[in-house]
């Protein structure tokens, strides 16, 4: 990857191929040619709402990451899980980075988008499955 807007279009892609998502908002902020800011907002028919924020940079044609935050929520605004890596919990062994899942804290390190998309989905398809 050698540019931000490389990776910019990437994450467009996932999105793309995402299924019964509709995108809220999807803003890129090209600081430099190997450094940006991405900011989205998806949201599911059910409300529920994955909300994605990156702070990157490109060094050596790898991917960096300053600062995330990958949120989502269920269609009553129940957090489901997120994935940051602001160090309040610095007792996690994979601090800073780490996962909010329901009202535990995790260790985890940072997951990639297409990662996080597939937790989405599958979370999504077993609650459609209890449901039938």
């Amino acid at each position: 990857m050698n540019s931000v807007e490389e990776y910019f279009n990437h994450v467009q892609q996932l999105i793309d191929h995402t299924p019964d998502v509709a995108i809220e908002r999807y803003e890129e902020q090209l600081l430099s040619e190997n450094r940006g800011v991405l900011r989205i907002r998806l949201r599911f028919p059910d409300e529920a709402l994955l909300e994605i924020s990156e702070a990157i940079v490109i060094v050596a044609g790898e991917p960096h990451w300053i600062a995330y935050r990958y949120h989502y929520q269920g269609p009553s605004a129940e957090l489901v899980f997120r994935y940051d890596d602001a160090p309040h919990h610095p007792e996690i062994p994979t601090h800073p980075d780490h996962k909010h899942f329901r009202d535990q804290v995790l260790g985890n390190p940072r997951p990639s988008i297409d990662q996080v998309l597939l937790e989405v989905v599958a979370i999504r398809e077993r609650a459609r499955q209890s449901k039938v």
